[in-house]
């Protein structure tokens, strides 16, 4: 069922077909819409007439900027088609695979497909139905030059197609769908014929058995001879569907158009015939921009893509592009932004420390003035003290010193250290006396030098290293300022 009921706002993102005719380009936009599909606009824009010489893109053109205000790219995604005459259309056998492994046979085999060179071709494939360990795929073949024309103007009109199907099957599957095809076993035709061209499908249980195209050149539809070709060729193919399908009955032939003025050698095309022909009313046959465009919006369909791969490879590179061109600008706002805050916090930073510094310089005769009385009172005190006195130190150390040890040598340091240099009768009397030294509440650190033994007299001679305890700094009282 089609609604030509406009889609509400938030729906999804839509579909827009873009099919290419000789007189015409036709535009057909449309959108899911639960099950259904809502057609949403339909629009054509005549061709300017071929001129001898004259550059066919810019016919192309201008027709593409006719129908461009009518469709928004970021709301529907582009599709557009071929006619069945560009393209080769083939249904094979192969062995039943994944895709992946399906096209790498494929590759092998496109040079048997057609005449030209592979790096000419673009191809695509879908699967038709699987039996047993093969499948069937019907392979579709055109030449890249052909596709590139039309996808590189719509390319340059801001309407990037996604997808290049090929219409005829488009219309074909179109009437299947309407249940206007019949979806019997025996091998039916379906023609549908345009003002220059004839494409024929022989097809069985719905799926796709052969395709044929055949250009009718000027005289048209009308001409017996035109007429008579188009007979011979359906005769043909639907001979070599038979020997392909070995026991399968001939079906219905039945012939279409959407062309007004082909409606009467379409006709009588039909009626020559025989009984089992059938002319299907212009209103049975929608136009191939709306059999493309609905199609691809069915998210259930398989396609066809005949869309040349360097393509969607140019698109990826401007889509990764944009995203670092978006990423280095955020970077750079993001950078500016940091940077004004650090420049800010700098700046107030340094209006602090300027602040500190003036009161430090204002306060400094007055630091200056207390430091100086504070090592006056220090040294006073130091004179004061009698208890690190080398009168009392000797002493000290006088009753500490075992028997048998004797002091050889004193040199006292004020407040700094003591040095001592002894002998005694045995080491362990000098280590004694080292020990003794060490708990001496007037040493903080007590170092030993050498020791040695004399020979000849078997003593021990030695000196150690007192650090007095008023060689320590001596805590200040009150605050100080650095």
């Amino acid at each position: 069922m089609i609604s030509l009921r406009k889609p509400k706002l938030g729906k999804a993102r839509g579909w827009a077909a873009i099919v290419f005719s000789d007189t015409t380009l036709e535009l057909t936009t449309a959108r899911p819409s639960g099950n259904e599909i809502s057609i949403e606009r339909q629009a054509s824009a005549p061709l300017p007439a071929a001129v001898a010489g004259a550059d066919p893109k810019g016919r192309l053109e201008a027709a593409v900027r006719q129908l461009r205000a009518q469709v928004d790219p970021h709301e529907h995604r582009i599709v557009t088609a071929i006619g069945g005459e560009d393209a080769f259309c083939q249904t094979l056998r192969l062995p039943t695979t994944d895709p992946a492994e399906l096209k790498q046979m494929l590759d092998l085999q496109i040079d048997k497909l057609t005449p030209l060179p592979a790096e000419e071709v673009v191809y695509s494939f879908e699967s038709l139905e699987v039996v047993g360990d093969e499948t069937r795929l019907l392979v579709a073949v055109a030449r890249k030059a052909a596709v590139n024309e039309r996808v590189a103007v719509l390319e340059e009109a801001g309407l990037p197609a996604e997808v290049v199907g090929v219409d005829t099957l488009a219309v074909f599957r179109e009437m299947l769908r309407r249940e206007v095809v019949p979806p019997d076993e025996r091998l039916n035709a379906f023609v549908l014929v345009s003002p220059t061209v004839a494409n024929i499908i022989v097809h069985s249980r719905g799926k796709v058995v052969a395709v044929r195209s055949l250009l009718l050149g000027a005289h048209g539809i009308a001409e017996p001879d035109t007429q008579a070709s188009i007979r011979e060729e359906l005769q043909r193919t639907l001979v070599a569907a038979e020997v392909e399908w070995p026991g399968v009955e001939s079906g219905r032939v039945q012939f279409a158009t959407w062309s007004e003025p082909a409606r009467t050698g379409v006709a009588e095309l039909a009626q020559g015939w025989g009984e089992t022909a059938e002319f299907l009313s212009n209103g049975s046959s929608p136009t191939p921009s709306v059999s493309v465009c609905l199609e691809t919006a069915r998210a259930d369909a398989t396609h066809l893509n005949l869309l040349p791969d360097e393509w969607r490879i140019r698109r990826r590179i401007a889509r990764v592009r944009r995203t670092l061109i978006r990423g280095a600008i955020a970077v750079g706002a993001v950078y500016l932004l940091a940077l004004l805050a650090f420049v800010t916090l700098v700046l107030w930073q340094k209006a602090r420390v300027g602040g500190v510094e003036s009161k430090i310089k204002s306060l400094q005769t007055e630091y200056n003035n207390d430091r100086t009385l504070h090592k006056t009172l220090v040294a006073m005190q130091k004179q004061l003290d009698t208890k690190y006195s080398a009168l009392e130190v000797l002493r000290a150390v006088g009753a500490l010193m075992p028997d048998n040890v004797k002091l050889n040598g004193y040199t006292f340091k004020r407040d700094d250290s003591v040095t001592l240099r002894a002998q005694a009768q045995t080491a362990t009397l000098a280590t004694d006396f080292i020990s003794r030294l060490e708990k001496c509440e007037l040493f903080s650190k007590v170092t030993p030098g050498s020791m040695r033994s004399e020979p000849g007299t078997g003593l021990t001679k030695f000196d150690v290293v007192c650090t007095l305890k008023s060689a320590a700094p001596v805590p200040a009282r009150g605050g100080s300022l650095r």
